[in-house]
């Protein structure tokens, strides 16, 4: 018969063209199915990308990254992220022109992409690292679940950092592999170089970089101490260490930034800066959850699996081991040592490349446990079912989030202010910065104490004009037959029905205004964090509303009240710049020794106030001299943070 003596063929030509068929099948197959897990990735990132009005931090980066570089980065000296994402974002930004565009859909959608597009090339990376490390169905697998994962699509829709140094830490962290891998090869210096300039991009887009690169370190010293016998390993210390020297004099003209921050943090460390009940159990289980899929049975099983990868898969790579433990340890293990409770998303999401791997590889030990062939197959993509059920399930919410609605809010003020009018906003999470952000209309955007100081020069013109006073809110005030509540997400727009010109009904009214922004802020707090816009502290956001209050109380020559107003601030929130304006409010109201005793912990708490001038004023404390050192102090705290503002 034909086909079987066919079948038989021994002829060598015959069988290298049917086995060149097959690694070429085979090969297309593999990368057809790359491609499509790319296109998922690709698709769900950036599906819906300019829908959402850009929330609290996104508008932030916008601000941030439209400004000149030098002041850009003045600002983000003492902010909590360095320059390096602002740096591209805003470079891109300048590049195409749309910094000087109106915000809108489009401008939104832009400030956007470099998130969707990290998050795309994030997928591939993970491909290549989980082949190299488990093979090629464990990569792929890996690379899948990332595509879909909720976390990782949310970040990716962000125009935020975290996305991008998701890509950064697992780059370093493949090239790391790659270096690794053939240490004598005659390519490793390009992966040297790869890791190096990884890893320092993740240094200048976030500092969890460190954390990174203690990891890694961990990671290096396994690796060697277990191989240290054999000739691969033996210079793997000098080249990591090599690179990690070269990656740490390149971030060199940073560290100035970093050795300050430090120091503020170690000054603060030990003050209990929040209200807000601190249980580390709590903390580590919302840790955990922060990673996904879901918060049922997708995430204990893919906790279960990745904890069987660490305790059993790895038992012939120990140096795997340490680093799938250390991976998702480390980062947890700092932030219970710093009592800081907001264990959100963004501070967990670069993990995922390395944890689902790891997921993957565990998903693919429980499934060998089974006889070869059908049944084997079956269990590991059943596992990967219950993983992508979860994952997919959970995505809806990625697509409706709930976000405070700046841009729709903006447009109607844009529509229905005129010149005159005169938007007042509320002091819940900085709330004129963002809507300044949006709003290109006529009015001006000012705090209630701004307007008030300023109503005696103010009102002729408005009257003039007919100006009115709006209020913007992140609560709904109590009613007022003068205004008309106007609702966004998020937000409430009092609306003028008629306009008001008496100043010392707009005073009340306003004063009013703030003691309810005080009443509601840690519900507002609560709701916030529940409803997943943002997660504010409850504490933070009262210490916000009594700082307005009191700065509005003191305008009016109610500067009692306006001091029980900062004392209730720094209850809330200890911060040095809390305690500097109780110790200005005290020393204007000729309580000089509380002044000192104010701004000493003010100077405390801020090493930047500290110094020969401090000292000096100490000193007149100590000799009873209360008035000349309240002087002194005010000079010195006061002369740096106009300092800051300016430079």
């Amino acid at each position: 018969m034909p086909w079987r003596s066919k079948a038989r063929s021994t002829d060598p030509m015959k069988v290298s063209a049917w086995v060149s068929r097959m690694i070429g099948d085979r090969l297309r197959w593999r990368y057809a199915a790359v491609l499509c897990v790319l296109l998922v990735a690709f698709g769900v990132r950036f599906y819906r990308l300019g829908d959402q009005s850009l929330w609290e931090d996104e508008i932030f980066t916008a601000i941030q990254a439209s400004q000149p570089v030098t002041e850009m980065l003045k600002w983000t000296a003492s902010d909590i992220h360095p320059p390096g994402y602002y740096l591209l974002v805003g470079g891109m930004a300048r590049v195409f022109g749309w910094t000087d565009w109106t915000p809108s859909l489009v401008t939104d959608w832009l400030w956007r992409w470099l998130s969707a597009m990290a998050g795309t090339l994030a997928v591939a990376v993970t491909c290549r690292l989980g082949s190299g490390w488990f093979g090629r169905y464990v990569g792929l697998s890996a690379a899948w679940l990332l595509s879909l994962s909720p976390v990782a699509v949310r970040y990716s829709q962000e125009a935020r950092m975290h996305e991008l140094f998701l890509l950064l830490a697992a780059l370093s962290t493949w090239c790391l592999a790659r270096a690794l891998a053939a240490p004598g090869g005659r390519g490793r210096w390009k992966w040297w170089l790869g890791y190096i300039a990884a890893t320092v991009a993740s240094l200048y887009t976030l500092y969890f970089g460190f954390v990174v690169l203690a990891v890694q370190a961990g990671w290096v010293s396994v690796y060697w101490l277990h191989r240290c016998k054999t000739t691969r390993a033996h210079d793997v210390p000098r080249n990591f260490l090599a690179a990690v020297a070269a990656a740490l004099a390149i971030y060199l003209p940073w560290w100035p930034v970093v050795i300050q921050m430090v120091s503020e943090r170690l000054a603060l460390h030990g003050v209990e800066t929040s209200a807000v009940a601190w249980s580390p159990l709590a903390f580590a289980q919302r840790a955990i959850s922060s990673l996904g899929p879901d918060q049922g049975v997708g995430l204990w099983l893919g906790l279960a699996l990745w904890a069987l990868t660490v305790l059993i898969g790895c038992r012939r790579r120990p140096d795997l081991a340490a680093l799938g433990g250390l991976w998702i340890a480390l980062p947890v293990a700092l932030a219970l040592v710093y009592r800081d409770p907001r264990a959100q998303h963004m501070r967990y999401a670069f993990l995922l490349p390395v944890y689902l791997i790891f997921m993957a590889s565990g998903a693919m030990l429980l499934a060998r446990r089974l006889p070869a062939g059908l049944a084997r197959v079956a269990a590991y993509v059943a596992l990967l079912t219950v993983l992508t059920t979860a994952s997919t399930v959970s995505l809806t919410e990625v697509y409706h989030p709930v976000k405070t609605g700046w841009r729709a809010a903006a447009d109607y003020l844009v529509e229905r202010t005129r010149p005159g009018d005169v938007i007042v906003h509320d002091p819940l999470f900085d709330s004129g910065r963002y809507l300044g952000y949006y709003y290109r209309g006529p009015a001006e955007i000012v705090t209630p104490a701004v307007l008030v100081a300023s109503l005696p020069t103010r009102l002729p013109g408005m009257r003039a004009s007919g100006g009115r006073v709006w209020a913007v809110t992140r609560f709904e005030p109590r009613p007022v037959a003068a205004m008309r509540p106007v609702t966004f997400p998020g937000l409430i727009i009092s609306e003028p029905v008629v306009p008001v010109y008496e100043p010392e009904m707009l005073t009340a009214a306003l004063v009013d205004l703030m003691r309810q922004a005080v009443a509601v802020a840690p519900d507002w707090a609560a709701r916030a964090t529940a409803e997943g816009i943002m997660a504010p502290d409850p504490a933070a956001a009262r210490a916000a509303c009594n700082l307005y209050l009191g700065d509005l109380l003191r305008v009016t020559g109610h500067l009692t009240e306006a001091i029980a107003a900062y004392e209730a601030t720094v209850l809330d929130a200890p911060t040095p710049s809390s305690w500097a304006t109780l110790g200005e409010a005290y020393q204007e109201a000729d309580r000089d020794q509380e002044a000192v005793q104010a701004y000493q912990r003010a100077v405390a708490l801020q090493p930047r106030w500290q110094g020969p001038a401090t000292a000096a004023a100490a000193a007149l404390a100590t000799a009873g001299q209360w008035t000349a050192a309240a002087a002194e102090y005010h000079a010195v705290i006061f002369r740096e943070q106009d300092k800051t503002v300016n430079d």
